[in-house]
């Protein structure tokens, strides 16, 4: 029985460390995501975006004198282009076209991250032309609930664990070595794409991985904690056995017992903690 006990228990704890770095990862895209940190990393694609496939700047260029215009009496202007609604307060067009240019890439960075999507996750790579709903808010939610599922398996793995460990107060140190041990591979996560800088296309992803650092940083530290409070549990557990052990021949001395009667209480004591190991082997 111990055999087999044994055997789940070693299973349970390779499966829950795959679950921690599953969980690592999943929750570095969810981080990675956020629009503050999106914003600044795709403009320079936005912008290549929006020269390529309908020359913002010409387009702005040539409808200028209108805006300025139109303005005069109207709070904004508003045009299409290639699908997209640009909405431009005047204010902007009084600063003159670079700020109608700057704030145009702006709202469609908001508009492509906000986008609803209308499509499944999965099915959004046949359905759409352009991978950028890969950094949308669409994506962040779907990597965040994926992330709750497996913290929902890593807590049953956890639980089940706890009924297969002979000594439960090393269920904690076990925890806490495979979630700390499973940081480590995301302390630099994004260097693998820091040689990319030439490529558009691995540098793009490097946004997936932005907040690795930030990842292994919590991970490490609740590992951390996790260990330290499983050792400070053993303790305790150890420190109120041999406070028993003093009790008892605190009792035996008010009542007069031998130096030779103790010695024969302590030998008593650790042979009762032989034969419990071996009966457990």
């Amino acid at each position: 029985m111990g055999v087999i006990k044994g055997g789940l228990l070693v299973i349970a704890s390779v499966l829950l460390f795959l679950s921690f770095l599953v969980g690592n990862f999943l929750l570095t895209l969810n981080l990675s995501l956020d629009y503050e940190n999106v914003k600044p990393e795709i403009v320079s694609i936005i912008n290549e975006m929006a020269q390529e496939e309908f020359d913002l700047n010409q387009k702005i260029n040539e409808i200028y004198p209108d805006m300025e215009l139109y303005c005069m009496n109207n709070s904004e202007f508003v045009f299409n282009e290639q699908g997209y609604t640009f909405v431009t307060p005047c204010s902007i067009v009084a600063e003159g076209t670079e700020s109608i240019i700057e704030y145009g890439t702006n709202f469609l960075i908001e508009d492509i991250y906000y986008d609803e999507y209308d499509c499944d996750f999965w099915n959004c790579f046949e359905e759409t032309e352009q991978p950028l709903f890969l950094v949308s808010k669409k994506a962040q939610d779907y990597f965040l609930g994926k992330f709750y599922l497996v913290l929902f398996a890593s807590i049953v793995l956890v639980a089940l664990m706890f009924f297969l460990v002979e000594k439960k107060t090393n269920l904690p140190i076990i925890v806490g070595v495979l979630l700390g041990v499973s940081a480590l591979l995301f302390v630099k996560f994004d260097w693998l794409f820091s040689f990319s800088s030439d490529n558009s296309f691995l540098q793009f992803f490097t946004i997936f991985f932005s907040k690795s650092s930030t990842v292994f940083l919590i991970s490490f530290i609740l590992g951390l904690l996790i260990l330290l409070a499983g050792i400070i549990l053993k303790l305790f557990v150890v420190g109120f056995k041999i406070s028993n052990i003093f009790s008892k021949f605190s009792s035996k001395r008010d009542k007069g017992v031998s130096k030779k009667e103790i010695k024969g209480i302590v030998k008593e004591e650790i042979s009762k903690g032989k034969n419990v190991k071996a009966k457990r082997k």
